[in-house]
């Protein structure tokens, strides 16, 4: 279970900010395209690269943040098309293509969340490569998210952080568990 913390203000900009790196995503049964867009990305190394694309927990890749020291005040930001409604957050922490790339790299304790319908607060995520539901304090109808480190577990070996997923659950939303 996650536990919610404090509320935490941030501030939400409806396109994407100055240094960002950004992909599209394409539109599916619950939204239109949108806009995945991340604080900053580690440079490829040889043929891997950290870039935002990662972020949606297919195959073995996954976003890491290329700022110095470990991540903390890196952020993921998602613009959607159109407002979509949600409760649930699904998470993928950390590089979770193996334990070893999972420990030894930075990961996610503490986040700050921020929807444009003024929902804000905070949460803590386990250490665990296992995928993990933030539920929100209410359902939200927004048309951007933004997900900020505050806290990290440090990694083994590299201080940079990595996330594999993140992404609204929407089927919640159809199942009637709103």
């Amino acid at each position: 279970m996650i536990r919610l913390l404090a509320p935490a203000a941030l501030m939400l900009a409806a396109a994407p900010a100055l240094g960002e790196v950004c992909v599209d995503r394409p539109g599916g049964q619950y939204t239109h395209n949108a806009k995945l867009c991340v604080s900053s990305v580690l440079k490829p190394q040889g043929a891997n690269t950290y870039g935002p694309e990662h972020l949606t927990g297919e195959g073995t890749a996954a976003w890491c943040e290329g700022a110095p020291g470990a991540g903390k005040g890196e952020y993921i930001r998602i613009l959607f098309g159109n407002a979509v409604r949600f409760r649930t957050l699904m998470i993928g922490n950390g590089y979770a293509k193996s334990k070893t790339a999972f420990f030894a790299n930075a990961r996610a304790r503490t986040v700050r969340i921020e929807t444009s319908d003024g929902l804000k607060f905070a949460a803590e995520i386990k250490d665990s490569d296992e995928m993990q539901r933030i539920r929100l304090p209410r359902v939200v109808r927004t048309t951007s998210l933004r997900f900020e480190i505050v806290d990290v577990y440090g990694g083994d070996k590299h201080q940079d952080l990595c996330m594999t997923f993140v992404w609204p659950n929407f089927e919640e939303m159809d199942s009637g568990n709103r």
